[in-house]
């Protein structure tokens, strides 16, 4: 009898700083920064560039979670409220926040944030993962790590699944 593709379980899908199959084995470099005075993170490798807050241009049908767009170099970039998007309460873009833009394949992205924390160069030993039973609801799939740093833990985004429209 022949197993069908639904008798064998997902391949799991390997951490921010791991080879495939080897497990939390290298480490990872962090920007750290905070959004409602929660810490997250983005591999430094996704991110191109961190600017001052500047206003949006709203458009109608945008997508979820979005603030607008900015023009940044002649490129239009989708700008988007990390709080809104992870549950919390919408926020205005206001003076003194900052906008983390990330490359996600071929498109970049803005994240609406408060302030960027650090650069982290997390070893294997900083490394956690995110318990089990937070991976059951869609929601805790956007952290796919935690690192802790000094007396924190700092959520490493998952992008993908944050923003999987943007995915090629």
């Amino acid at each position: 009898m022949r197993a069908s593709l639904h008798d064998e379980p997902a391949p799991a899908m390997p951490l921010p700083g791991e080879a495939a199959g080897t497990g939390l084995s290298t480490g990872v470099q962090v920007v750290s920064f905070t959004c409602n005075d929660l810490a997250y993170g983005i591999e430094i490798t996704s991110v191109r560039e961190i600017r001052s807050w500047t206003p949006t241009t709203e458009l109608p049908g945008q997508s979820r979670g979005a603030c607008g767009v900015l023009d940044i170099r002649g490129n239009v970039v989708e700008v988007f409220d990390l709080a809104s998007m992870l549950g919390g309460m919408s926020r205005d873009g206001k003076s003194g926040q900052i906008v983390l833009v990330v490359s996600l394949g071929a498109h970049n992205i803005g994240i609406l944030a408060d302030a960027v924390s650090d650069i982290i160069d997390a070893s294997p030993a900083d490394l956690r993962e995110v318990p089990a039973n937070r991976l059951r609801n869609a929601n805790d799939q956007y952290v796919s790590v935690l690192v802790k740093h000094e007396d924190r833990i700092i959520a490493v985004l998952n992008l993908e699944a944050l923003f999987p429209n943007y995915v090629v």
